[in-house]
């Protein structure tokens, strides 16, 4: 069997060959790059109608690893990807379930840890360009003493992007930040 299957594959026709972009823009760049270059997946924000029930299906189907409960989110590591966290209503809240229903779980942004950070440079970059940078530290803490550090931003077509200066070495950052000394790393 292995004979004939290495016969077929060096009788069938070669791949076609790859060949360079050639394509051009028809109208130019938006704005000049920034050399910002993304080194994480900070964290997808995704909106359940039971963050517990949603966090206990992701750590116990795909072993994902959680770092910290604080009654209305649970934010979990994806391995060596990056981390996801899931927000919504707590079974444990004496409320649960009174309230309308939620809106079907959805992702609400994306955030993407960047480097080089420097805080005022990458408001003053976004700024530059005709996008807003709000302010997020999930703290009341002022940005450049923070313990996470991000702004958001809307994309072109209107989705709620989020830029941090969060990476692999620092990942715990958003998690200390909101339950500090909950997450052992």
């Amino acid at each position: 069997m292995d004979g004939i299957f290495r016969s077929a594959m060096e009788t069938a026709s070669p791949r076609p060959a790859r060949f360079p972009a050639t394509a051009t823009m028809s109208r130019p760049a938006p704005f000049e790059s920034t050399g910002w270059k993304t080194v994480w997946l900070d964290h997808f924000s995704y909106n359940a109608a039971n963050y517990k029930e949603g966090a206990s299906f992701y750590t116990n189907l795909l072993g994902w690893k959680e770092t910290y409960d604080e009654g209305s989110q649970n934010e979990l590591m994806i391995g060596e990807v990056g981390d996801i966290i899931i927000r919504g209503g707590n079974p444990n809240d004496p409320n649960f379930g009174k309230a309308p229903p939620r809106p079907r779980p959805r992702i609400d942004h994306i955030s993407f840890g960047i480097t080089p950070w420097d805080t005022d440079a990458v408001k003053a970059e976004l700024e530059k360009r005709g996008l807003r940078a709000r302010i997020d530290t999930s703290t009341k803490d002022d940005i450049h003493v923070a313990a996470f550090k991000s702004y958001h931003t809307t994309t072109p077509n209107g989705f709620d992007l989020q830029i941090s200066y969060v990476t692999h070495e620092n990942r715990l950052a958003l998690a200390n930040a909101v339950k500090p000394r909950a997450v052992s790393k």
